[in-house]
């Protein structure tokens, strides 16, 4: 019989603290989703990647790159890169196409 108390041994999925890291990994992605929507909400619809990056820098989020591809990859926003790098793509401007998107 197994020791219950031998961490080392214990399966993946009942081990809290990876279930713990990613579900606050997840709430992050979701955080930073809404604030970017938001903000595009509240300058008219667009802003270029740099003003994206600035507010970004406000909200600790070292994921904007990935984060902006989410949302054009669900259609919410729109920009005519693959991929957003900056500063090489900082005056790219970045269209919300659907306000009302909730992740």
């Amino acid at each position: 019989m197994p020791d219950p108390h031998d961490t080392h041994k214990r399966n993946h999925i009942n081990c809290s603290p990876l279930t713990t890291m990613a579900d606050e990994a997840a709430e992050f992605s979701k955080q930073h989703q809404i604030w970017i929507v938001a903000y595009l909400k509240e300058h008219g619809g667009s802003a270029t990647y740099h003003e994206v990056v600035e507010e970004g820098e406000k909200h600790h989020c070292d994921t904007l790159g990935a984060m902006l591809k989410i949302l054009k990859n669900r259609k919410v926003i729109k920009y005519d890169q693959m991929f957003l790098m900056y500063p090489m793509h900082g005056e790219e401007v970045i269209t919300l196409i659907d306000e009302n998107y909730v992740p």
